[in-house]
């Protein structure tokens, strides 16, 4: 039987995962926010950047385009929610406030 806490344990490991095939969520998204700025800077307002939270949040909207389209899998809405997670650590981050070395709570 599932609940909050099984749900949240599984977006967990997807995370953990994710960090050790990917690397630092600071540093992909940061290189995914130049890359978009890049792609998009002739409908960038003067100077406007794609951010990192940009990144996460549209990634999680890309997530849940796929489910409006049908897809019913549980990867995707897992996924939609650790990009939000992402783009809260990312936000927080930005304030000094979040701990990338201890962001799973293991210390």
């Amino acid at each position: 039987m599932m609940n909050y806490k099984k749900i949240l344990g599984t977006a967990q490991g997807i995370l953990e995962d994710r960090q050790r095939s990917y690397g630092s969520a600071v540093d992909l998204h940061q290189a995914i926010a130049t890359r978009w700025t890049l792609v998009l800077r002739g409908k960038l307002k003067d100077g406007a950047e794609v951010s990192t939270v940009d990144v996460a949040r549209l990634m999680a909207e890309l997530k849940a385009a796929r489910m409006d389209r049908g897809d019913t899998g549980e990867d995707s809405l897992l996924d939609q929610m650790n990009y939000l997670v992402i783009a809260m650590a990312l936000r927080r981050d930005a304030k000094g406030e979040f701990d990338w070395d201890d962001a799973f709570g293991e210390e």
